[in-house]
């Protein structure tokens, strides 16, 4: 019997739908954050924007999901999730409970009470199905919002 490789990504409806949300997340994140959401207090550089739908900056951008994705009910909720060059972010890996801290500071009082709404929500194993598609709908229509701006 001959081994193949395993796949990194799935091919399949859902799994293609939540990197289509993982995208437009990015770019709204990108949008709302102006890039790296440390870049003034850890001095990253990580400024960014967006030209023709693509992110421009010096740095690696990417969306960090301030609760695991692997939690349905946050996975494409824009509030809980912040722009991040990949030095903070591969910083964050070693250094969680400083730069939630430091997070918790930098961003805006409601979403830091839906952040530990969510985080207890999650302890207590409650149960959340997503409608992907619905999901990736909404996002498309907050994207258009940032786009006309």
């Amino acid at each position: 019997m001959k081994r193949t490789r395993l796949r990194v990504v799935g091919d399949n409806d859902t799994a293609l739908k939540k990197q289509d949300i993982q995208d437009i997340v990015r770019l709204i994140c990108c949008y709302r954050d102006g890039g790296c959401i440390l870049r003034k207090h850890r001095y990253c550089g990580g400024e960014a924007h967006i030209e023709n739908g693509k992110i421009i900056s010096d740095n690696v951008i990417q969306a960090d999901h301030l609760i695991t994705r692997a939690n349905s009910a946050t996975f494409a909720d824009t509030r809980l999730i912040v722009c991040l060059c990949k030095n903070c972010h591969g910083w964050k890996e070693f250094h969680k409970e400083e730069y939630d801290e430091l997070v918790k500071i930098i961003l805006p009082a409601p979403r830091v009470a839906l952040w530990e709404k969510c985080e207890a929500d999650m302890h207590a194993h409650k149960v959340y199905k997503a409608d992907w598609s619905l999901e990736l709908l909404g996002l498309k229509r907050e994207l258009k919002t940032y786009e006309t701006i």
